[in-house]
């Protein structure tokens, strides 16, 4: 049976460590050896023993690993995505197939669609504006289309990304992080969790004054929030003159 990766290659789970992808690879190099073959099974054997070979060589190092679970998983996201306009073009069918079956043109009643369609999807003759109810059923699976491709598209940039950098990392090169929208996100929640603490501590009189004495007894640390402070000062000082400086 062909093996569809790597790790169905060395016969190993995709989250097996580099200590068990080495011994599959050993276990597996001696029960294929082209010269523990005999005569009928050796061409085999070869074919075999070159797929191995070339499974350890990616999976047995850890910064190639890393590339090619990303390109895996590109493949898997890529795949999921077409099965979803598969399954979206199925829905669309039935719906078109459920209204044609259960409406006609002209004797449609409101309780025959459940109570999930309101009254304004009929006309005022009562008719049920099939047409106008699927587009907007069209474009409510376009929105849901968006916004998962969008998403898709952002763990897949996120992935090769994160390949590449490592790839240049491997051949020697240093890499700076690129920060992106989730880590600036990140970076200010945690940010914003550190203050609500910082207020929470201070409000309570045991703990203020265990700030105030261990900020008094560390010089160093009052240096920082001394500048900072500054800092931060400065910064509002020279917003308000531009302000009333505009008035």
């Amino acid at each position: 049976m062909e093996k569809n990766t790597l790790y169905e290659v060395l016969e190993v789970s995709e989250k097996a460590s580099q200590e068990i992808i080495e011994k599959a690879y050993k276990t597996l190099a001696k029960k294929y050896h082209p010269d523990l073959q005999d005569a009928s099974g050796k061409k085999n054997a070869e074919a075999m023993m070159k797929k191995i070979n070339e499974a350890y060589e990616v999976l047995g190092d850890k910064e190639k690993r890393k590339a090619y679970d990303a390109e895996l998983q590109a493949k898997r996201d890529a795949e999921e995505l077409r099965e979803q306009e598969l399954e979206k073009q199925k829905i669309n069918r039935d719906f078109e197939r459920q209204a044609s079956n259960n409406f006609s043109q002209h004797e449609q009643q409101p309780a025959a669609y459940g109570n999930d369609l309101e009254t304004e999807k009929f006309d005022n003759n009562g008719n049920f504006d099939y047409e106008k109810e699927r587009i907007k059923y069209e474009k409510k699976l376009q929105k849901e289309e968006i916004k998962q491709r969008k998403k898709m598209q952002e763990n897949l940039n996120k992935e090769y990304q994160n390949a590449y950098e490592n790839y240049l990392r491997n051949l020697g090169y240093r890499v700076k992080h690129r920060w992106t929208k989730e880590n600036f996100r990140d970076f200010f929640i945690v940010i914003g969790i550190m203050i609500i603490i910082f207020i929470v501590l201070w409000i309570i009189p045991p703990t203020r004054q265990w700030l105030i004495n261990f900020y008094n007894s560390n010089p160093i640390l009052k240096s920082i929030v001394d500048v900072l402070i500054a800092v931060v000062t400065g910064i509002f000082k020279g917003i308000w003159s531009f302000i009333t400086g505009l008035f």
